[in-house]
C-alpha cells in the first residue's frame, strides 16, 4: 500500500517546535513516519544549507577563507639561516664545578664565620647602649657570611657543609674580650682578602673582598668602642 505523508501546518493552534519534540520521542523512526511537520522559517541558528565544494562534493557550511597560522620555532631553534647570531662566546665562569679547588678555603672560612657570630652574640649579652647596637650588627654581619659563603659551597659542589663550631673562650675582662675580638677580625680580613687574590672564579673573588671590607670596618667599629672607654 502507497504510504501517505501529511503535512501539519503551523498555526492551528499546535507549536510546531512543541509537536517536534513530543513526536520525536514517540515515533524515533522518521521514515515511516506518516506526519511531517511544517515548521515554517528556521530559526536563526539553524544549519545553513550544503555548499558545494570545488572537487564536486558537498560541504556542509562555507567556512571563509582565513590566512595561514605561522608555525613557532622550537626551543633552541635558532633565526633562519641568513639572520646572523648575536650571542657569541661562554659566560664567565661563575660559582660552578671549575671551581672546586675553592672548597678547603670556602670550608675554612665558613668556620670563621660561624666562631664570629657566635663571639658576637657572646659580647651582645655582656654589653649595653651603644656598644650593644655595635655587636648586635657584627653578630648578624657573619650569619649573613656564612649563609653566602655556605650557598657558595652548595653552587661549586652541590652538598651542604655544616661545620662544627664550640663556642670560643673569651677573657672575662669586658675590654680584653673587645681586644680579643678585634684581632680575630683583622685575621677575618686578612683571610677573606687573600682568598680574593687566589681566586679565579670572579663571583668568588667578589664574595671574598666584600667579606673583607666588612672585617676592616668590624675591627674600627671595635676600636671606636675601646676609644670612648678610655
Amino acid at each position: 500500500m502507497e504510504e501517505k505523508t501529511t503535512t501539519l501546518p503551523a498555526g492551528e493552534g499546535v507549536d510546531p517546535e512543541t509537536f517536534r519534540r513530543v513526536w520525536q520521542r514517540v515515533m524515533p523512526d522518521q521514515e515511516n513516519s506518516p506526519l511531517e511537520v511544517d515548521g515554517g522559517e528556521q530559526p536563526p541558528d539553524a544549519a545553513q544549507p550544503a555548499v558545494p565544494t570545488p572537487e564536486g562534493g558537498v560541504s556542509e557550511t562555507q567556512q571563509p577563507d582565513l590566512p595561514p597560522v605561522p608555525a613557532c620555532p622550537e626551543e633552541g631553534e635558532g633565526q633562519e639561516p641568513s639572520a646572523p647570531c648575536l650571542c657569541q662566546g661562554s659566560p664567565a665562569q661563575c660559582l660552578g664545578e671549575s671551581s672546586s679547588g675553592e672548597t678547603g678555603r670556602l670550608e675554612e672560612l665558613m668556620r670563621m664565620a660561624r666562631r664570629g657570630a657566635l663571639a658576637g652574640q657572646m659580647l651582645v649579652r655582656r654589653s649595653g647602649g651603644c656598644a650593644q647596637s655595635v655587636l648586635r650588627n657584627l653578630t648578624a654581619d657573619h650569619r649573613h657570611a656564612f649563609r653566602r659563603l655556605s650557598a657558595a659551597y652548595f653552587l661549586i659542589t652541590g652538598r651542604r657543609f655544616r661545620p662544627e663550631c664550640s663556642g670560643p673562650v673569651l677573657p672575662a675582662d669586658w675590654a680584653l674580650a673587645l681586644r680579643d675580638q678585634f684581632q680575630w677580625e683583622r685575621r677575618w680580613e686578612f683571610c677573606a682578602r687573600q682568598g680574593a687574590q687566589a681566586a679565579q672564579d670572579p663571583c668568588l673573588q667578589e664574595l671574598y673582598e666584600e667579606l673583607a671590607q666588612e672585617g676592616a670596618c668590624h675591627a674600627g667599629a671595635i676600636r671606636s668602642l675601646l676609644e670612648q672607654m678610655t
